[in-house]
């Protein structure tokens, strides 16, 4: 299972720096072209009711990789820990035609460049949306049953960082996109 933090940051700069202070080297910047694709589309509404979400990732122009993703929860923390499965595709215009053939429509596409790096068992990600801003992401793989417990330390981590609790997001950027629109 997948857990995971996300807030908005108001300074990128100064929490990567405070990363790096402790001790974090972060990748080259990765483009990555997310298209997700569902059963339901129109509403927000209509977006969240589907079961299983598809991604289509396009990371630096040439790896594709076709995600499934099934959240615990439609809203709150809970809706930030999934079930996901993921494989690498050779192509996205193939992997576009199966989801369409399978009767389901690309609901949002999300672009962002992001940096990751490690700090005591997580993965954190800092990413630059297209027309969202920057954003922090903090991920974990554990069991369900931690997840409460693991989503309380990565929000003590934050405040550590200087990020504040009301900079803290619980929806995915396609939801962010959506409601944008």
């Amino acid at each position: 299972m997948e857990i995971e933090v996300k807030a908005k940051l108001k300074d990128k700069t100064a929490v990567m720096g405070k990363l790096a202070a402790l001790g974090c080297k972060f990748s080259d910047a990765k483009t990555q072209d997310d298209m997700v694709w569902v059963e339901k589309t129109g509403s927000l509404e209509d977006f969240l009711s589907n079961k299983v979400f598809l991604r289509i990732r396009i990371q630096n122009g040439e790896k594709v990789i076709m995600t499934a993703k099934k959240s615990k929860a439609r809203q709150g923390d809970e809706s930030l820990v999934k079930r996901e499965h993921e494989i690498v595709v050779s192509s996205a215009d193939e992997a576009r035609n199966i989801l369409s053939m399978l009767g389901l429509q690309e609901a949002v596409r999300v672009v962002k460049k992001r940096q990751t790096t490690t700090y005591e068992g997580y993965e954190i990600c800092i990413d630059e949306i297209e027309n969202l801003g920057s954003f922090i992401e903090i991920e974990k793989i554990a069991e369900e049953s931690e997840a409460a417990d693991i989503q309380k330390q990565m929000f003590e981590f934050l405040g550590a960082l200087g990020i504040l609790p009301e900079d803290q997001v619980k929806k995915g950027y396609d939801i962010l996109m959506l409601e944008r629109n």
